[in-house]
């Protein structure tokens, strides 16, 4: 298997994660512009508010789950400084880096995943 290059899945983590904060930050500001200087956007409408609730719902789940993929990049990132990147945390087998291509902050190689979610 070829040597990983831990300086270009270290760039690749972090353009993801200034990625993802740039949608927070979009997000952010969508809501602002949306509820306008100093008023909140309530409706009066059934309809109106049941739409708003939804978005609301949606976009916390989104930033909840941007949240957690930050989580994992900087987990990555340590894993990097540490030694530890690109090796199984179950059976300290080298991960493939094209998986690690497609999942840069992947923490087990494919067969441990498959497991995993096997279970």
């Amino acid at each position: 298997m070829e040597q990983l290059n831990f300086e270009h899945f270290k760039n690749v983590i972090l353009d993801k994660h200034k990625e993802i904060l740039e949608e927070l930050n979009e997000g952010e500001l969508k809501e602002s512009i949306k509820e306008g200087p100093g008023e909140k956007a309530y409706s009066f409408h059934m309809a109106d508010v049941g739409s708003d609730s939804n978005e609301r719902e949606k976009s916390f789940m989104v930033a909840s789950l941007q949240g957690n993929m930050l989580a994992e990049l900087e987990d990555a990132l340590e894993r990097i400084n540490n030694g530890s990147y690109g090796i199984c945390a179950v059976c300290d087998a080298p991960i493939h880096p094209k998986r690690l291509e497609a999942i840069p902050y992947a923490r087990l190689c494919l067969a441990c995943k498959a497991n995993e979610e096997r279970a």
